[in-house]
């Protein structure tokens, strides 16, 4: 299989230009639907047997002889016998080849992706140039008013197929990290997997761009959160209140503006691979959780209004003439 990169003239989807890296996808794909149709057929040739003494009962209306009814009935009985091993068989055969196609987005997705990669390096170099030209320009009004109507056009155009790119890693990343459990004809994207993308997936370091980034479903940062307590060694957030949360600026909804983000200096735009994408999410829960854990442990200061000792905190000596006066009744004044 010939494999096209980003500089070559090829007009496919860049979706399917990336999973076409993906050695033996394409044949996996194409036998899954050869054996699908062929369930479909084995499944839908069963014959029923209680149409046999009617056809017999027309039969013999007719003035025709008895037909042979053990005949057939055991021929419809041999075909249907045949038909249930033919499907049962194709199921088998299915499932080992959905399963192979799992392991390919799992095993492979990371060729995929790097498709991608060159993609998306071709593209940033050609766009750089053109929001430069565009300066500030933010609408096609503007650009007609400055006289950059055609910097606009091929701004937009790249704008586009920026989204494309992303649209892709998004259905990657879903398919290898979210693989489906029966075949179908095409990649539904997880949920989970669309906000590990747009969180961690775009640019590298994410939390330093967006300190709001959070941990999980919550989104939240810790300092957002009403309370935070541990729990058999693992900080645990309450959420009594909650606070809005602000759009990340690589996913504005703007992809001409993203684009503008991540050519910022100090922005390095990013399309890790899977183990890169999932590490970098793990690094930041364990810096969210590790601020947590000190916030949670923090010795009470003088504007504590109810101050008490931490887990694990030593209380201070007891003053000495607490210590004497105690002695002193415990064991009597010595005078």
């Amino acid at each position: 299989m010939t494999n096209m990169t980003a500089t070559e003239d090829d007009t496919r989807p860049l979706l399917e230009k990336a999973r076409a890296a993906m050695s033996g996808l394409a044949e996996t794909e194409a036998a899954l639907s050869s054996v699908g149709e062929r369930l479909r057929e084995a499944r839908a040739s069963g014959q029923r047997e209680d149409d046999v003494p009617e056809r017999a009962l027309t039969a013999v209306l007719a003035g025709q002889p008895v037909p042979d009814v053990g005949d057939q009935l055991g021929a419809i009985r041999q075909h249907n016998e045949t038909a249930r091993a033919t499907v049962e068989a194709l199921t088998s055969l299915q499932a080992l080849l959905h399963a192979r196609w799992r392991d390919t987005h799992t095993q492979q997705a990371d060729r995929a992706l790097s498709v991608l990669r060159t993609e998306l390096s071709a593209l940033l170099t050609q766009v750089r140039p053109v929001l430069t030209q565009l300066g500030g320009v933010t609408d096609a009004e503007a650009a007609i008013s400055v006289g950059r109507t055609d910097e606009w056009q091929e701004a937009c155009n790249l704008a586009g197929r920026y989204a494309e790119i992303r649209a892709a890693q998004v259905t990657l990343v879903s398919a290898a990290l979210h693989p489906a459990d029966q075949p179908q004809a095409s990649i539904r994207v997880a949920p989970e997997s669309r906000r590990l993308v747009a969180d961690y997936g775009h640019v590298r370091n994410a939390d330093l761009h967006y300190p709001e980034l959070g941990t999980g479903d919550a989104n939240r940062r810790a300092d957002q959160l009403s309370e935070t307590r541990i729990i058999e060694g693992r900080v645990v957030f309450s959420s009594h209140v909650d606070r809005p949360v602000t759009v990340r600026p690589w996913v504005s909804g703007d992809v001409l503006e993203d684009l503008r983000f991540i050519l910022r200096d100090g922005v390095q735009a990013w399309l890790p691979t899977v183990a890169e994408l999932t590490g970098a999410r793990d690094e930041h829960e364990q810096r969210v959780q590790a601020d947590a854990r000190a916030e949670a442990e923090r010795r009470p200061g003088d504007d504590d209004p109810q101050p008490f000792l931490r887990a694990g905190r030593k209380m201070p000596p007891p003053p000495a003439a607490l210590l004497d006066r105690l002695a002193r009744e415990e064991l009597g004044d010595p005078a």
